[in-house]
């Protein structure tokens, strides 16, 4: 997902808390049955579940809204009406026709009417026409599908969606075999499709837009599908979508498998720049407009198909895991197809990390937030992907790369937390790094250097507060006759005096751009 700074601080930030998932039970499937209608703004359908008890249960937890406007009713398996009690206009807890045991499955049904709370928006695009589309993140989703609203929580969907003739409809998933359709006739001036996911995801990637978008054909990988966009910016989109055949075939041949049915991106009046609903790319209405043709967001949200898709994160705190990688392997995958090179990206998300309020008062791992909108800040982007960047310049490219992909071999289609991750990296490159971990996610800020240099000496001083990082420094220099030196020092102390010969001119620190730091002022 691509960060619009100014819409996220205008976001409302009313607590939520505590953010976390139902470990009791687990959501196995999430079958959608929907009829959009654009013309009166309403939606109305149903879902039937499937849930497994993880720990004997005579409830179930939904995240959950209802208003008047928006209706919500809920019945067994049989077809009787549930206890339901309403947490604080939040979350609901159905009382069971049963207990459960351990293992046990049960199957209960929602029926929706109305004007869906949040999540499922009803809006004109910027050139007037009536859409209809979700933008679940964070815990969005909840405002029209009850649901387990948290990422450690992932299941199956299906849906079965009218929506109004004259319309393109894309969602999550593809076309399921017609065996698998149950016949429904939708009413007079709608059209009927049907979906099926096969990987598992949490309630906010599940995508549906509706509006009257035109396709865009992009070649080069047979899973690409047609680009939905708006008419009038077709010729821009043309510009945009061209790279997405070679990026698959980038990341599948270094990490492993794309594991969703399709690829395809739609147009929409999302909040973000850019949002990685799996297969289904949701995308800003004016990304086509800037010189580059929105190319650095296509990228980073193609990254997010196997890290923040593939694997996803368990803990809103974790969001690096996947928002870091977006950010440094998006520009990688941009470079090789003609982008900026990789060195002008960090450098430019060094500079914007270091003028960040965050940068200076929160670690990357923080959890104190009043929604989990505010994990998105300019520590799991940038600074994230400059931890990626120097874990890579510790292991070297080889061991970095095959870490990497031990890592997603391991977790594809789960969700994760950062242990995970440190545990996979150190079992494949044999290298025990939570050092390196602890010192760049859970610790505010960064290095603050002070280099001198005087005859024979360089003196590499660590002026922040609290302990010194750990980490290897690039120094390139001139001697006493001009010839160019270089010399990589390991850094572990407050202060490290690197002896040279003679006398030392025009002193460049870090050259090759490998390490997240600030100049002592």
């Amino acid at each position: 997902m691509m960060l619009l700074a100014t819409l996220l601080a205008a976001l409302p930030q009313q607590p939520r808390a505590p953010f976390t998932d139902y470990p009791q039970q687990d959501a196995i499937t999430y079958a959608i049955t929907l009829t959009i209608d654009l013309e009166h703004t309403t939606l109305q359908g149903s879902v039937d579940y499937t849930f497994a008890a993880v720990e004997p249960l005579t409830t179930i937890t939904l995240d959950a809204q209802h208003s008047d406007d928006w209706q919500v009713q809920f019945t067994d398996a049989l077809g009787k009406p549930m206890a339901a009690q309403w947490q604080q206009q939040d979350s609901v807890v159905l009382t069971l026709p049963k207990a459960l045991a351990k293992g046990e499955q049960v199957q209960f049904h929602a029926s929706l009417a109305g004007k869906p709370v949040d999540g499922f928006y009803f809006t004109k695009n910027r050139y007037g026409e009536p859409m209809a589309f979700t933008d679940h993140y964070a815990i969005r989703a909840r405002g029209w599908l009850p649901c387990e609203d948290h990422p450690a929580d992932r299941a199956r969907f299906t849906l079965q969606v009218a929506y109004p003739e004259k319309n393109e409809l894309l969602a999550t998933g593809v076309p399921p075999a017609p065996a698998n359709v149950r016949p429904w006739e939708p009413r007079e001036g709608f059209v009927k499709a049907d979906f099926a996911g096969t990987a598992e995801i949490p309630p906010y990637m599940f995508a549906i837009v509706v509006g009257p978008l035109a396709r865009v054909h992009e070649d080069g990988d047979p899973r690409l599908v047609d680009h939905f966009v708006y008419q009038r910016d077709v010729e821009k989109a043309k510009l945009a979508l061209v790279h997405h055949g070679a990026w698959l075939q980038t990341m599948e041949k270094t990490f492993g498998p794309y594991l969703f049915e399709k690829y395809t991106t739609v147009q929409c009046p999302t909040r973000w720049g850019g949002f990685e609903a799996p297969g289904n790319v949701l995308l800003a209405e004016n990304l086509f407009d800037g010189p580059d043709h929105g190319h650095g967001t296509l990228a980073h949200e193609l990254v997010h198909m196997w890290f923040g898709d593939g694997i996803g994160y368990a803990t809103w705190r974790d969001v690096w895991l996947s928002e870091g990688f977006a950010s440094y392997f998006g520009p990688w995958l941009q470079e090789q197809t003609g982008g900026p090179a990789l060195r002008e990206s960090l450098e430019r998300m060094r500079t914007s990390w270091a003028k960040s309020r965050e940068g200076h008062t929160k670690s990357i791992r923080d959890d104190r937030f009043a929604t989990p909108d505010a994990v998105l800040n300019a520590n799991t982007y940038p600074k994230a992907a400059w931890v990626l960047h120097m874990l890579r310049g510790e292991l070297g490219d080889e061991k970095f790369f095959a870490a990497l992909r031990s890592y997603y071999e391991q977790f594809a289609g789960k969700a994760v937390v950062n242990a995970d991750l440190t545990a996979a990296i150190e079992k494949s490159a044999g290298v025990e790094l939570d050092w390196f971990f602890a010192q760049w996610l859970d610790r505010i800020g960064c290095p603050v250097l002070k280099v001198a240099s005087g005859e024979g000496a360089i003196v590499v001083e660590q002026t922040q507060a609290g302990e010194p990082y750990r980490f290897w420094l690039d120094l390139r220099w001139q001697d006493e006759h001009g010839k160019a030196q270089e010399q990589r020092v390991r850094i572990d102390g407050k202060e490290t005096r690197v002896v040279v010969a003679g006398a030392v001119k025009e002193l460049q620190v870090d050259p090759h751009v490998q390490l997240l730091y600030r100049p002592a002022r």
